[in-house]
């Protein structure tokens, strides 16, 4: 009877232990206390969109308090407000409702996001009949390959199925793009189940954390030693602290850019964990210097 050949056997498939967060039945995701369908029911008149054709004079405007702290923050009655201060920026930070927060904690932590800003410019036009109009950006941030990109926050996607914002949004976008940036729409801070909102969460809280210098190149050596890419197992034996406090020094080094891991999953003993690219914010920054002169 012939042997099997090596190359006919099938590699094993890598089993990923799942964490207890993620066993036993969910409670069901919240959604918002009212959400469009398809138009606003306060409004029973037609849509209010003005046509591109119709804008003139449009121009990007900085906050004029942009970075400084900001007393009475309010832009609606109807918003609750939250401030933070961002480590990653060296700013406050300012924005409406709960999920600009879940997509601020992401932005402040996640590795591919160099630096950020929240509230950070308005789009100003005027009709040709001289009726004045802007939208306020609720955030922008500079990604690792140095793109500039503002965003729209949104508790849930059917907001981005109202004409008349769906029209702004692309008019805005094709304004961005003709200055080198670009426009994203996003979803309860793009973080849409209670499990990446709580990965991302246990992230931030570690932030301070503290670790040396020595540590992190220890570390960092580790991964690139085991071919670019560990298991969290196997990082955590190399800080060799108590379990917990071993973990929230990798949670810090996320934030500080020394390593990376995903989001999408609680973090196991098998978690692959790597090291980004080296990169140095200046983007963003230089373009408010240059189409926002408010921000310079």
């Amino acid at each position: 009877m012939s042997q099997p050949r090596p190359e006919d056997e099938a590699a094993p498939c890598p089993i990923r232990i799942r964490h207890p967060r993620e066993c036993g039945p969910r409670r069901p995701e919240r959604h918002p206390a009212w959400v469009p369908d398809g138009r606003d029911r306060r409004d029973a008149g037609a849509s209010r969109i003005d046509g591109g054709a119709e804008r003139i004079r449009t121009r990007l405007v900085a906050a004029p308090t942009l970075g400084a702290v900001r007393i009475n923050f309010r832009y609606a009655a109807f918003q609750s407000m939250a401030a933070a201060h961002s480590e990653k920026a060296g700013r406050d930070q300012f924005f409406e409702g709960p999920h600009e927060t879940f997509g601020f904690r992401l932005d402040e932590i996640h590795p591919s996001r160099l630096d950020l800003q929240y509230q950070p410019a308005r789009l100003e036009w005027r009709t040709r009949a001289g009726v004045y109009h802007c939208m306020t950006f609720d955030w922008a941030v500079e990604m690792q390959d140095h793109r500039i990109v503002f965003g729209e926050d949104k508790a849930s996607a059917a907001y981005f199925d109202d004409p008349d914002l769906a029209e702004r949004l692309d008019f805005a976008e094709a304004f961005l793009e003709a200055m080198g940036a670009s426009l994203d729409r996003r979803v309860a801070g793009g973080l849409p189940t209670a499990l990446q909102r709580r990965v991302v969460k246990d992230i931030y809280d570690a932030r301070r954390t503290d670790f040396d210098g020595a540590l992190a190149v220890r570390v960092q050596d580790g991964i690139r030693s085991a071919g670019g890419t560990a298991r969290l197992g196997d990082v955590l034996n190399i800080i060799g602290r108590h379990p917990a406090l071993s973990l929230d020094i990798v949670r810090a080094m996320m934030h500080r850019r020394v390593l990376t891991m995903p989001i999408s999953a609680a973090p196991m003993a098998d978690t692959p964990v790597t090291v980004p690219p080296k990169a140095r914010r200046h983007a963003l920054r230089a373009f408010l210097a240059a189409h926002v002169p408010a921000a310079a």
